[in-house]
């Protein structure tokens, strides 16, 4: 503003004839940039200061000096009340402030009156005390308040109206640089202690100067920065608007960032030209941090229930009001949209086929006190095909143990339904074919026993030349052939019966009491010849003498039967073999037994438990049998409630350790 640099001397005249009906009055004789520079003081406004041993107004409240500014900003005038301390006395004054026009009617300089209220209280006591209250609320409010002064940036917007300039937030980012004009028509006379706390400004002077100061336009971002807030409250006063609410980031003078919620409003009186200004902020950091995480919380829960596909309920029995979340909505073919609807329809999606029995199920669930429970059940066909979904229930009870409340997850499990009546036809297609095998194979045994048997018996009436001498002694030799080969077919087809009645789950198990020691020599005595051929002594090393065991008899001797002749079968000439344990370990009856022989890697004894499965082709040699021995014999531990583990290593043997329970052990 160009006349902020004229004389005013010529005014002189003007100013000794408001001293006649004024107490004092000073005038600034030139003004140097933003400050006021020199005043020229007369005698009686020197004496005020005296009295109240300050040099300047300023130094008694930091707003003298903005309303001053504010008087040669807007050229209309300006009144307020100081509060002072001269010595022990409390002054009170009334600040008159009006504009100095120079001969083309340019405003060159302020005028100020000030007049003592202290006397006038003297005349009527309630001025003194008017003053005092309404400096003290101000003051004293709590939250941080301005006083400030808009008349310039009003008419700076409503030169811009009369230019055409009806959108003033585009016109402002496109032409920055006006901002100069719009804050320096904006003017803070004053703000309370609380504001300097607020942004933790050193006093009061120091803020008002701060919030007065031009922007800065090098740095400035109209869609970021508070300029653009303060922006938004100007185009909104000018419209008619006389409160506006906004909240926003800004900065204290330590660079802490605060989050503020700042009211403005048009002071009563000043609607039409809405010149004066009164505003409160208030630092709100702590509640827009919770604000943040609840809503980041609710972003993150929203987006796991989202990414799991579960569609949310809730119903309030008390209220009868069902609501259900949008997912819940597709997915029961409610549309897409969330929704609130009386408690009776909250079942309505479910298929009518399963209706009754699904409100039963939930009936009988929260009549014995469940809290907590699932349901699954058939829904409205979509395209056709029937749906499934799986309701899990979450219930809420009064004092008094009634349900005021349920609420839950839905989520669509039509496609595991589907996989799991496949796997149920699969399994019983499994069972019948496993069942046919089964009698085919019974069948079948029975059928070949009959001629091996023949087969048995006239190949040993042969070899024993029981009806007379043979005439060449290879006869006898190709009856033993035939007599051991029927043996080994009639094992063969014995494990084959033996594993299928295990898998048709014929197999009983008898509980009889028997001496395991006996059991034990039995089974070594019976394999002692064919270990003999191989020059394999087996061996017993079992301590007690009678050992009492309540288990299947015949299925324990075939225990130890197929291990001993899998030790036997698998173990070189001149090998050992060895049954021990009859001993209590970690809870468990064990008895081991254990070879020399060729034994596994640690890869096969997965196979060689295989029904069918046999260890040792392409590496060594194929022994001779069905690959059912160490199979049956787990699965026969297993219906005893024990169980079988080996140990071996290629070329130095094997040893298969069996355990059975510790309540079989009876003492005698």
């Amino acid at each position: 503003m160009n006349t902020k640099n004229r004389s005013i001397d010529d005014a002189g005249e003007t100013v000794t004839a408001m001293l006649d009906s004024g107490f004092a009055a000073a005038i600034p004789s030139e003004f140097r940039g933003s400050d006021l520079g020199v005043l020229r003081r007369t005698p009686g406004f020197e004496a005020v200061l005296e009295d109240l041993n300050v040099r300047t107004l300023e130094e008694v409240d930091p707003g003298y000096l903005s309303l001053l500014k504010s008087v040669l900003a807007s050229g209309e005038n300006r009144s307020r009340n100081l509060r002072a301390h001269a010595g022990e006395r409390e002054r009170f004054l009334r600040i008159d402030a009006y504009p100095i026009r120079d001969t083309e009617g340019a405003v060159s300089g302020v005028a100020v009156v000030a007049t003592d209220n202290a006397s006038a209280a003297r005349r009527e006591k309630t001025v003194l005390r008017n003053l005092e209250l309404e400096r003290s609320r101000f003051d004293d409010y709590p939250v941080g308040t301005t006083d400030e002064d808009w008349t310039g940036a009003r008419r700076v917007l409503e030169r811009l109206k009369r230019d055409g300039h009806t959108d003033i937030p585009a016109y402002v980012r496109a032409n920055p640089e006006i901002l100069v004009d719009l804050a320096d028509g904006a003017r803070i006379v004053d703000l309370n202690e609380a504001a300097v706390k607020t942004y933790n400004a050193p006093d009061k002077r120091t803020l008002i100067e701060h919030f007065n100061q031009a922007p800065d336009l090098s740095s400035y971002n109209p869609e970021t920065g508070l300029s653009d807030i303060f922006v938004e409250l100007l185009t909104r006063f000018f419209a008619g608007e006389t409160k506006v609410v906004v909240e926003g980031w800004d900065t204290t003078f330590d660079g802490r960032d605060v989050y503020l919620r700042t009211s403005t409003s048009i002071m009563p009186g000043f609607e039409e030209s809405w010149g004066w200004v009164l505003q409160t902020v208030e630092d709100i950091t702590d509640r827009k941090e919770i604000e943040d995480q609840l809503r980041k919380a609710q972003e993150r829960y929203e987006l796991a229930v989202e990414g799991a596909r579960d569609g949310l309920w809730d119903w309030n029995l008390a209220g009868n009001e069902f609501f259900a979340s949008a997912q819940m909505c597709r997915t029961v073919g409610w549309g897409e949209e969330s929704r609130t609807m009386p408690g009776r329809s909250a079942d309505s999606y479910i298929h009518p086929e399963h209706r009754r029995a699904a409100r039963r199920a939930m009936m009988r669930k929260l009549r014995e006190g469940a809290d907590s429970f699932s349901l699954e059940y058939r829904i409205e066909d979509r395209d056709g095909e029937p749906v499934w979904v799986s309701n899990h229930f979450r219930v809420v009870r009064d004092a008094a143990g009634r349900v005021a409340r349920m609420a839950g997850s839905v989520t669509e499990v039509t496609a595991r339904k589907k996989h799991e009546d496949e796997l149920r036809a699969a399994k019983e297609q499994a069972e019948l074919a496993n069942r046919a095998k089964s009698e085919f194979l019974a069948n079948m045994s029975h059928e070949l026993r009959t001629p091996l048997n023949a087969i048995l018996g006239f190949s040993q009436t042969i070899a024993s030349e029981m009806f007379g001498a043979l005439s060449n002694d290879r006869y006898k030799e190709y009856a033993g052939d035939i007599n051991s080969s029927a043996v080994h077919l009639l094992e063969l087809i014995n494990d084959i019966l033996d594993m299928a009645k295990i898998e048709a789950n014929e197999f009983i198990v008898s509980d009889d009491l028997f001496d395991a020691i006996s059991a034990v020599d039995r089974c070594v005595r019976f394999m002692s010849e064919r270990a003999a051929r191989k020059q394999i002594e087996i061996a017993v090393s079992i301590d007690a003498k009678r050992l009492a065991v309540e288990a299947d008899q015949r299925m324990f001797r075939q225990i130890l039967l197929n291990l001993l002749s899998n030790a036997v079968k698998f173990t070189d000439e001149g090998g050992k073999v060895w049954v021990e344990g009859g001993e209590i370990v970690d809870g468990h009856l064990e008895f081991r037994v254990g070879d020399t022989g060729i034994g596994m890697a640690p890869e096969d004894i997965e196979v060689a438990l295989t029904p069918f499965g046999q260890v040792g082709k392409g590496r060594l040699v194929a022994q001779e049998g069905s690959g059912l021995g160490l199979s049956i014999v787990s699965r026969l531990i297993e219906l005893h409630q024990g169980s079988l583990s080996i140990n071996s290593e290629i070329g130095k043997g094997t040893l298969v350790t069996l355990r059975f329970p510790e309540s079989r052990l009876r003492q005698i």
